[in-house]
């Protein structure tokens, strides 16, 4: 029997999911639109769709009972309808009305089982989208009757296709019936391939079958098209048989197509087909008409239960380094030919659980367009906050990342971007006079770089004043004198909590919280960011990302007699070194590794543990590297490589410097992971 609450439950989770998707969608399509607004030049097939979603996410809404949310799409989608046909301008003041409401949705949609009240806020949202649907302009007399068209095909038209065809003579384009005649067996092609050669150059305005003279044998169609094409134009751009093509305005339409043009194909010229094509049984109980069948192929899954099949994979890694393990203890017990064959087993099942984990970690992956999209409408309205004119350019968006990673990372972009706006790109007056576009410049960028993903948030802006940056770091006693100091490790200083240059207090920003959140929430999924600005030019903020934190190769590494886990893709090289060869460089100890300088860190002295034997005289140094920094770590010794799953410490170990995480091996014993970004910035801040 099932259970009612889990049906409920799990009918509100699908809804929630797709009723995200669609408020995602309508959001972007909406940033488009408003740039088309503002250009004066609407793509009527973009308002269509966006129409086309609000009426989605009302009878979605309807369906299950979120009333809220189906008032506010009706009269959204009545505002949709207005503007598709043009009874009302895309004005600014429409658009962010359009804007605001999608805002509420969304936040209404997030917040569903958490008892928020919404009322007052629908209510004006409601008043907002009547007031600017009841705008409309004046309807002047129309000039469709001027074409010469037959009342039968002007009174079939719907009237969002009358308005289409009133646009495109508005724009003086020559307005064409194109008679065309198609096989049945391959009418729904063929008809497709005309549309989208004739969209290439025109707007489809309408297609609507037609009597033909071979009913058991052909199709006909009249598609009303408009375009700048004179009629030798057109025809150039189909060249092909069984078509007729009436202008519309300057020679009067026959009434009927009763009968094919002499421009038309014979049917003898044209495919045979049987008059009576034999049926084909259907199988007992199926309509041929109807189907239940779904066209989709693709499933919503929950990251709740990738996360559980992932653990699940990483326990069978486990169990495979055990496996192999106890093999070797068998040979070197003497049961040889039982260790060949259990050798043998392991080797094959290690091959399928590769396959496997790579199968579920690329259904982890998500490309990160997914999240730049969603920037789009951020820029959108705080650039109208901020009275700022800003132009958002992505590129990357198909890198793919882990889905969690997407998700931990999005505030901090959400904030870096924002920052940028408010503190980096300049009025339209301010460029002016500097000599730049009216226009700033937000570049989104990523790429991926070996094992890491790197997010670049770049604008053309002020950038940071790096004296300045200095100033405020002695007025707050961070250093004691300016004598020292490198830019690079000024522009550290905004990453710490309460520091902000800005001169006054702004809803976005000011407050000094925002750069060091962004720095923690980076660091926990194991992440890096660097500053790079040039004054009066602009400044970019680079974030480098594992690409996944599920399960990863791990160099395991002994020191102080404590194992601890390094992820290999952050390995560069392992080196031995005697301790004489240990150099010493402002009280930092350092090595001559060719021709570069490399800075070391003891881990029993990051980690503060106590050595109970004498340190070895030579030992081992682990090259690792995120971005463009180096360090070296100095270990006791290797043990190996290993396949991990990193499992969180829980709130009550997030202070911890360099871990990431735990994990679990073969032989029952835990060993933390080791963040090495975080140790890297940590080290190179602190000298070691």
């Amino acid at each position: 029997m099932t259970n009612t609450h889990d049906a409920s439950g799990r009918a509100v989770d699908d809804f929630l999911a797709e009723a995200e998707e669609i408020v995602e969608k309508l959001s972007i399509d909406l940033v488009t639109l408003g740039d088309c607004a503002d250009s004066g030049e609407c793509d009527p097939d973009l308002l269509n769709a966006i129409f086309r979603g609000s009426h989605s996410l009302k009878g979605l809404a309807g369906m299950f009972g979120f009333t809220e949310i189906q008032s506010l799409s009706h009269n959204l989608e009545n505002l949709l309808d207005s503007l598709r046909l043009a009874l009302i301008p895309p004005t600014p003041e429409t658009m962010n009305v359009l804007f605001d409401s999608m805002e509420l949705l969304a936040g209404i949609i997030r917040g569903i089982g958490s008892g928020e009240e919404h009322s007052a806020a629908i209510e004006d949202a409601v008043s907002r989208l009547n007031a600017c649907a009841s705008a409309r302009e004046a309807q002047e007399v129309s000039p469709l009757r001027e074409l010469g068209m037959p009342d039968k095909v002007l009174n079939s038209l719907t009237e969002y296709e009358e308005h289409r065809l009133l646009e495109n003579v508005k724009k003086r384009r020559n307005i064409f019936s194109i008679h065309a005649s198609f096989s049945l067996m391959s009418f729904d092609q063929d008809l497709g391939e005309i549309s989208d050669t004739l969209k290439k150059e025109g707007e489809v305005v309408s297609t609507l079958p037609s009597a033909s003279a071979s009913p058991e044998s052909f199709i006909d169609f009249d598609i009303l098209f408009g375009t700048d094409l004179d009629e030798e134009g057109l025809s150039a751009l189909l060249d092909r048989d069984g078509l007729t093509i009436v202008r519309y305005g300057s020679v009067a339409p026959p009434e009927e197509h009763a009968d094919l043009p002499a421009t038309a194909a014979p049917a003898s010229s044209l495919p045979s087909v049987p008059a009576q094509a034999p049926a084909v049984a259907a199988p007992a109980g199926v309509d041929d008409q109807l189907t239940a069948k779904s066209m989709s192929r693709t499933v919503r899954v929950d990251i709740g239960k990738l996360d559980e099949l992932m653990n699940i994979v990483g326990e069978l890694v486990l169990s495979h380094s055990t496996i192999a393990d106890i093999t070797t203890r068998m040979r070197l017990a003497g049961f040889s030919s039982l260790a060949i064959e259990l050798g043998k087993a392991a080797k094959g099942l290690d091959r399928k659980l590769t396959e496997l984990q790579k199968g579920v970690m690329e259904i982890r992956m998500i490309p990160v367009g997914q999240l730049f999209e969603k920037m789009a409408r951020i820029v959108r309205k705080v650039s109208r906050e901020q009275d700022k004119k800003v132009d958002l350019k992505l590129f990357g968006a198909d890198t793919e990342l882990d889905k969690l990673i997407i998700e931990d990372i999005s505030d901090p972009i959400v904030h870096i971007i924002r920052n940028a706006i408010d503190h980096g790109l300049e009025t339209p007056g301010e460029r002016s006079a500097a000599g730049k576009p009216e226009r700033g410049t937000i570049r989104l960028s990523s790429y991926q770089k070996g094992n890491h993903v790197v997010i670049e948030v770049a604008d053309d802006g002020r950038g940071f004043n790096i004296e300045k940056v200095k100033q405020k770091a002695l007025e707050k006693g961070l250093i004691k004198t300016l004598e020292g100091v490198s830019d690079r490790d000024a522009l550290d200083f905004i990453f710490l909590p309460g520091f902000s240059t800005a001169d006054k207090v702004s809803e976005l920003s000011g407050r000094g919280v925002g750069m060091d959140v962004v720095k923690s929430n980076i660091a926990a999924v194991s992440g890096m960011v660097d500053i790079e600005s040039e004054f009066g030019k602009g400044s970019r903020i680079i974030i480098t990302l594992p690409i996944t934190l599920a399960i990863i190769k791990a160099l395991l590494v002994l020191t102080a007699d404590r194992t601890y886990a390094i992820p290999i893709t952050s390995v560069l090289e392992t080196i031995i070194v005697e301790e004489r060869e240990i150099l010493t460089v402002e009280r930092k100890e350092v090595y001559q590794l060719r021709e570069t300088t490399l800075p070391l860190v003891r881990l029993e002295r990051f980690f503060r543990v106590q050595r109970e034997t004498p340190p070895p005289g030579s030992f081992y140094v682990v090259v690792v590297g995120v971005a463009e920094k180096r360090l070296g770590i100095i270990v006791d010794d290797l043990v190996g490589q290993q396949d991990i799953v990193i499992k969180s410490l829980g709130d009550m170990f997030k202070g911890y410097k360099g871990i990431s995480g735990a994990a679990d091996l073969g032989d029952q014993r835990t060993i933390l992971v080791m963040d090495v970004g975080g140790i890297i910035g940590e080290a190179l801040r602190s000298g070691g």
